[in-house]
């Protein structure tokens, strides 16, 4: 088996890359131009400790073909086995800019199969129960990633490759040992949960209702896109790999909260009211001082929740499933205190 993967020095490739290394084949990881992206892969590279099994290939998601020689085009075409496309960072910029090229090159490569990671944020504004099945439901899509996402996705389904999509959505710190690579949606809330900490615990914190969320750790996400991935069949495939146990956000944060030391949030006004109190002058400074961007608390929830049953029958005999938030949620708030607070 052979390996093209973008974004393999991303969080989550990070910890695919490995998984991979215990199968046969050799693994081509796409490495962008310049010494900061050198030197991250040099530094993954020796972590990962695969020799000369894991291999750069200089090129570029924004340029067409990847940027990639054609000579190595031309000598790889006809054996490489999965295109793995992790990188999403070029899509956001280019509405599935990067997405297309990784298509063509795929294409071109005549690879047996794409594996594309996407998110379930493409549901956008649905309600209710949205299923692996489901894609296209007139759904409204009011932020930027949410359209670059969708947008990708419908490159790939439209394509005339075998492919197979994931859809994770909020993707956390490692569940055995809390390691994160970069601060992103519940991380922002920890620097106010700390300060929240010298307050009285039996003072609740009042919050607006906050909805959904759905949480899953890197280590998870890697070895269910593994095993899946190597699954036998060709029939184009979506799998949600979240977390099938419902849980409030507020629920979730009152775990970092207890790690923290600090009281508990209560939800107590719509979230409409909050967005109304910072319309007024001099009131949208305040989160973004303690660290919580604007957007992450407009867009904090998932108005739908997500069913699993292609995931959870594909994974069904093995010991990869998502084990329950309270049960690692002590290691993230150790991992970010020790590493980023």
């Amino acid at each position: 088996m052979t390996y093209l993967v973008t974004g393999a020095t991303g969080f989550i490739g990070r910890f695919l890359i490995p998984a991979l290394l215990e199968r046969e084949g050799d693994i081509h990881v796409l490495v962008r131009p310049g010494a900061d992206s050198a030197a991250r892969y040099a530094c993954c590279a020796r972590q990962w400790d695969g020799g000369d099994r894991v291999r750069p290939v200089r090129g570029d998601l924004g340029a067409d073909g990847l940027g990639i020689d054609p000579t190595w085009l031309a000598e790889h075409r006809g054996s490489i086995d999965q295109v793995f496309h992790l990188a999403s960072s070029y899509d956001l910029t280019a509405r599935g800019g990067g997405t297309r090229h990784v298509v063509d090159v795929a294409e071109d490569l005549k690879a047996g199969l794409l594996h594309h990671v996407s998110t379930v944020e493409v549901a956008g504004s649905c309600a209710g129960l949205f299923t692996e099945d489901m894609f296209d439901e007139g759904q409204v899509l009011t932020t930027p990633m949410q359209r670059a996402k969708f947008e990708a996705e419908r490159i790939v389904r439209e394509s005339a490759l075998n492919w197979r999509i994931y859809r994770p959505p909020i993707v956390v710190g490692h569940s055995r040992t809390g390691e994160i690579d970069r601060i992103d949606g519940p991380y922002y809330f920890f620097r106010l949960l700390r300060m929240a900490a010298q307050l009285p615990r039996i003072l609740p914190v009042l919050v607006p209702k906050l909805g959904e969320t759905n949480m899953v750790p890197v280590d998870f996400v890697a070895r269910a896109l593994d095993h899946l991935a190597h699954q036998p069949g060709s029939t184009p495939m979506t799998y949600h790999l979240v977390d099938p146990r419902r849980q409030s956000a507020v629920e979730a944060l009152n775990l970092f909260a207890d790690e923290a030391g600090a009281p508990h949030l209560v939800e107590v006004m719509p979230k409409r009211t909050l967005n109304m109190m910072l319309r007024v002058p001099g009131t949208r400074w305040l989160l973004p001082r303690v660290g919580v961007p604007l957007d992450v608390l407009e867009h904090s929830e998932f108005t739908c929740w997500f069913d699993c049953r292609h995931t959870t029958a594909a994974l069904s005999g093995t010991d990869i499933k998502v084990p329950p938030l309270a049960a690692y949620a002590p290691l993230i708030w150790k991992y970010w205190i020790e590493n980023w607070a």
